[in-house]
């Protein structure tokens, strides 16, 4: 699929942003964390979140219908993801605000912004995670890599320890989704065949070219992306993503300014793998286009 610039800076900045949200409240619940450290890392991650979602408005076609994100929470994990997005970062702002008046944190409030910020991060990952007609988004793995790349990223400005362990383990979930999406057309049970009534084992296309030029369905569902360049950039996104991060944690522990560097590195990683989630997205539109 197309990887919109946009929508990639929206499910990194914005992932980033409630994972860091989520860690620092589950360390507020716990009375791990100082109010100066909460203040900090909260308004941390109040800026990329709402930084990820700006980016997400200028996807839209039509700017008047952002305002109707919301309307359809019953059907919709878009509407979903707004309406919790905002009831989050209400959250966050009354959480910073209390702290600066009374000179004290309630630590239950805590608890509700770690489970709110995953809830937040799980209602985007199902916007992809629905669509039957993208085998390799429609598994549970995506919402488990989603929550992950939240966790990983919030942690590694706090604590050194929980860092590498989230990390090491959102690395295999990055690996064992790119063994998924390779082979999500190959395992499909769905073909052009299928489709006219054939068995799937015998090879059936279609006589015709299904167009004459290009139209939305070609620009925006079959992005085709080589393979080689695909495999060159997962080597770069799991070396800045995981590889590079890991090393500087272990070299330099508790050390703040290099973990500043840190996490541009692993933001970068995120970019370029996210950018690859939706490159190599193979819509099942695609087959009247081979």
């Amino acid at each position: 699929m197309h990887p919109a610039p946009s929508i990639i800076l929206f499910t990194v900045l914005s992932g980033f942003g409630f994972g860091l949200t989520s860690i620092v409240g589950l360390l507020q619940f716990l009375n791990q964390i100082s109010m100066v450290d909460i203040i900090i890392f909260s308004s941390m991650g109040l800026f990329f979140s709402t930084i990820g979602l700006i980016s997400s408005f200028f996807h839209l076609a039509n700017k008047k219908n952002a305002i109707k994100s919301m309307s359809q929470w019953q059907t919709s994990w878009l509407s979903r993801e707004a309406i919790s997005s905002i009831f989050c970062l209400s959250i966050v702002v009354g959480n910073i605000g209390w702290i600066f008046v009374q000179n004290m944190y309630i630590s239950e409030v805590g608890i509700i912004l770690f489970l709110l910020s995953l809830i937040t991060v799980f209602t985007t990952s199902m916007i992809y995670a629905q669509l039957k007609t993208v085998p390799s988004w429609n598994n549970m793995l995506t919402p488990t890599l989603f929550i992950f790349a939240a966790l990983a990223g919030g942690s590694i400005l706090i604590t050194d320890h929980a860092s590498l362990v989230l990390l090491l383990i959102f690395a295999v979930l990055q690996v064992l989704f790119w063994y998924i999406a390779d082979r999500s057309f190959i395992d499909i049970e769905t073909t052009v065949g299928t489709a006219l009534g054939f068995s799937k084992n015998e090879d059936i296309r279609a006589f015709d070219a299904a167009h004459t030029n290009r139209n939305y369905l070609l620009n925006e569902m079959v992005y085709k992306v080589a393979r080689k360049h695909a495999v060159k950039i997962r080597y770069i996104s799991f070396f800045a993503a995981f590889v590079l991060p890991m090393s500087l944690i272990l070299i330099f522990p508790g050390n703040f300014s290099v973990s500043v560097l840190i996490i541009a590195s692993h933001l970068v990683g995120i970019y370029f793998s996210r950018w690859l989630f939706f490159a190599e997205a193979k819509h099942s539109v695609s087959f009247y286009y081979q």
